[in-house]
């Protein structure tokens, strides 16, 4: 079963007595057990018709005292179980008795009750306990969202707070967002949070702008870093000194700024040797692990440098970096004199 389908279930009150919820989203979990919750318990018998635990405290038989208790002035009490480690299959949690008992009784749960599993990020599908829950009641992955559906649901997460965001921002939003791919950093959490700044930051504006976006989003530091970047590829010496002030104006730290910019040269520098095999961005972001927005953005900055050129720059750094750490140069002086050697080397029509 699918995210939707729960929670379309849940609307229309046609609720199971058994489920195992599990999966990566453990946003939209959380979210659906409040949903269920708010179903099934009213808030005045909600001492005597919720009853939630930690799986690795209770017992089999403590699970199933809960879920024999009748419910008191409603149709289905709600039995909760956290944690239960007993799905997944990294060590014998149950003992085989154990097991066998709750897998019987699964099939014997009163319609009074709703018994949920959830917080689990995995299980192990070929466990026979798993495979009970699947035959008596619902199983139901929470994986990460496509990108369609992210879209939608950023977009109704911006409405509940009474504001709107078009296609093209939110498009801005998704494609700057560390969500998608093996290597990705964020979930829904974060993203709920990135929302809240965005929305807060708004004020009694109504439209989100890519501006709001840009200035108090996580990837505020690597957008400018990119437009840093940018002016560099562009051979500007003046903007790039400017945006370089600006960073550092907004109490960035030289030596993370040199971090930084030395290993977006690294990026480019293998960028542009896979471009050359043959790989697109989108390939080349899973290859060296980075945002697919990030790859692209390498993609395009490759285009003003020669291979010799991104190598002499990493060493170029490596010096300075010396030295800063042996007091031989000032760090700042160091900084701004590597952004000029950058714009130097782009100007140059060297040759590998």
């Amino acid at each position: 079963m699918s995210y939707q389908k729960i929670v379309n279930n849940i609307k229309k009150n046609e609720i199971n007595s058994l489920y195992l919820l599990y999966g990566e989203e453990v946003y939209l979990m959380e979210e659906t057990v409040d949903k269920l919750t708010k179903q099934l318990v009213s808030p005045e018998f909600e001492s005597l018709n919720l009853m939630g635990f930690d799986g690795k405290d209770i017992s089999v038989e403590g699970i199933i005292d809960a879920c024999e208790t009748l419910p008191f002035m409603a149709e289905k009490k709600l039995v909760l179980i956290k944690n239960f480690e007993g799905f997944q299959g990294k060590k014998k949690i149950l003992s085989e008795e154990d097991e066998e008992t709750l897998i019987n009784y699964f099939g014997k749960i009163p319609d009074t009750t709703c018994l949920v599993f959830y917080g689990v990020t995995s299980i192990d599908s070929r466990r026979k306990i798993v495979k009970a829950i699947t035959k008596y009641g619902e199983g139901v992955n929470f994986e990460k969202l496509k990108e369609n559906e992210l879209s939608q649901w950023i977009s109704k997460e911006i409405s509940n707070y009474g504001k709107k965001i078009n296609q093209k921002e939110l498009s801005f939003l998704v494609t700057h967002l560390d969500y998608f791919g093996k290597n990705a950093s964020q979930t829904l959490l974060d993203i709920t949070n990135e929302i809240k700044k965005i929305v807060y930051y708004m004020g009694e504006e109504l439209k989100v702008e890519i501006s709001h976006i840009e200035k108090v989003s996580v990837f505020k530091f690597q957008n400018d870093i990119f437009k840093l970047l940018d002016a560099v590829g562009q051979r500007n010496i003046q903007e790039t000194l400017k945006r370089l002030n600006h960073l550092l104006e907004d109490g960035e730290v030289i030596i993370r700024l040199m971090v930084t910019l030395s290993n977006q040269i690294k990026n480019i520098l293998s960028t542009k040797l896979l471009l050359e095999e043959g790989y697109n961005p989108k390939m080349i972001a899973t290859k060296i692990g980075i945002h697919p927005y990030v790859a692209s953005k390498c993609a395009e900055q490759s285009k003003h440098y020669t291979l010799k050129q991104l190598k002499n720059l990493l060493n170029h750094f490596l010096e300075m970096d010396y030295m800063i750490k042996t007091g031989k140069i000032n760090d700042r002086i160091a900084l701004e004199l590597l952004m000029m050697e950058m714009c130097r080397v782009t100007s140059s029509h060297e040759r590998v």
